[in-house]
C-alpha cells in the first residue's frame, strides 16, 4: 500500500492509505501505536519491538494484520 495515491481534496485526504491509517488508529488501544505489514518489514530491526496481533477485518480493505510497536530504549 505504500505506492498508492493520497489525494488532497479541500483541506480533506482521501485514499487506501489514509483508510488504514485512520482504521489502525481506530484499532489501537489507548496509548498503543499500530503499524501495518509494510511498515514492519520497513522498519530498522532492532531500532524497534513489533509484536503481531491477530488480523483484523479493515472496512474497504480485507484483513489487515497490524503491529504492535514499541521503541528499544536502552
Amino acid at each position: 500500500m505504500g505506492d498508492d495515491p493520497v489525494l488532497p481534496v479541500m483541506g480533506d485526504v482521501f485514499g487506501t492509505t489514509v483508510n488504514l491509517a485512520s482504521q489502525l488508529t481506530s484499532l489501537a488501544r489507548p496509548g498503543t501505536v499500530l503499524v501495518d505489514e509494510h511498515m514492519a518489514e520497513v522498519l530498522a530491526p532492532g531500532s524497534f519491538e513489533l509484536t503481531q496481533i491477530l488480523p483484523r477485518p479493515a472496512r474497504g480493505l480485507g484483513l489487515v494484520r497490524p503491529y504492535v510497536l514499541r521503541t528499544n530504549i536502552s
